[in-house]
């Protein structure tokens, strides 16, 4: 059972932003734990995470104005 509240629709979503946004995710793909210290934790320039969190604010407030 996933604590994730997300649909599968959004968090494909969640992961193209990142993936779009952070470097290190495009090889990664997932948000799964691998459970390596190198492939579940990164180094992540602070604008990088900026622009990822901002795209995902404005697709939820995107989809909160549709329901």
């Amino acid at each position: 059972m996933s604590l994730n509240p997300l649909t599968k629709k959004e968090q494909k979503a969640l992961l193209k932003i990142a993936m779009r946004n952070i470097p290190s995710m495009k090889d990664r793909g997932t948000f799964e734990a691998a459970y390596r210290d190198d492939d579940d934790f990164f180094e992540l320039a602070v604008w990088s995470l900026e622009v990822a969190m901002t795209e995902a604010y404005l697709l939820g407030k995107k989809n909160a104005t549709k329901a």
